[in-house]
């Protein structure tokens, strides 16, 4: 008698298609990355950025109108994949996170006392936001790591 066909590999893909579906829940302005990472940001900025866009560029009206409400893994995704223009790709996550905590930054989010970590499941669950966490709907204890 055959024996019933296991997808096998299905269950790992849904596994990761649900995280990927969670809602976030950490916002930017819970403080998730460092003023020292944020200073390191700047410096690849102007050593990988600044040559195609100034920092203005990134911050205020041009940045919420694209970014608020999403995630930072978005966000991340988005910078691994489109830049450098000259070279896409080409830094290391680390060094991708590290402008993140820039562009944090200069966009007046608050600092932390844990860097934010180059982890693309960890950076999906952050929603990028400019309301302070009280004033945003509360969430349980539970929901907030």
């Amino acid at each position: 008698m055959p024996r019933p066909f296991v997808p096998v590999l299905i269950v790992p893909v849904l596994a990761l298609a649900a995280a990927a579906a969670q809602p976030a829940h950490r916002s930017t302005q819970d403080g998730v990355y460092t003023l020292a990472q944020a200073n390191q940001g700047k410096d690849l900025f102007a050593g990988y950025c600044q040559s195609c866009h100034t920092p203005t560029v990134h911050a205020g009206p041009p940045f919420r109108n694209k970014w608020f409400g999403r995630t930072l893994g978005e966000l991340f995704g988005y910078m691994r994949r489109e830049m450098p223009k000259t070279d896409p790709g080409s830094l290391g996550d680390e060094e991708y996170a590290t402008l993140l905590a820039y562009l944090m930054r200069i966009n007046g989010m608050p600092t932390g006392s844990t860097p934010l970590a180059a982890d693309s499941a960890a950076l999906h669950r952050i929603r990028i936001d400019s309301l302070p966490r009280s004033s945003a709907a509360p969430t349980s204890p539970d929901h907030r790591r």
